[in-house]
């Protein structure tokens, strides 16, 4: 594995724990914004929590995408809110805040690793310049 592959790989982390922390910033900021009730055609104005998928890539290295949550709402009652039904519901997004923490956490953890790991491929490859040199 050449030292070029080590920071690709390392970068590739860092883009994967960056999106982590950008979907999870994104379900915290808006946990508390509901919407109307899906209609017949399943159609809401709540927001739709997203979750992080990543797979390895082949040569080294992870992708991350954003897709939506499997149960993006649940149902409340706030009949003060103007999406509210005649009972009373709304949709609140689907949001566990105590994983979404987590979620952040690891994401920082993760890039400060990725980013750790290039730091260090970057030295290796300053001391083997400087030893042709």
């Amino acid at each position: 594995m050449s030292l070029s592959s080590v920071s690709s790989i390392s970068l590739s982390g860092m883009q994967a724990a960056t999106t982590r922390l950008e979907a999870s910033a994104s379900n915290i900021a808006n946990a508390s914004s509901s919407g109307s009730l899906p209609d017949a055609s399943g159609a809401t104005t709540a927001y739709a929590p997203v979750t992080v998928t990543q797979s390895d890539v082949r040569g080294g290295g992870v992708s991350a995408r954003i897709t939506n949550a499997a149960d993006p709402y649940v149902t409340s009652y706030d009949a003060s809110s103007p999406d509210a039904n005649t009972d009373g519901q709304v949709a609140m997004p689907n949001v566990d805040m105590a994983s979404e923490l987590v979620n952040v956490m690891t994401a920082r953890i993760s890039y400060e690793a990725s980013a750790k790991t290039m730091k260090a491929s970057n030295d290796m490859m300053k001391t083997t310049l400087d030893a042709f040199s």
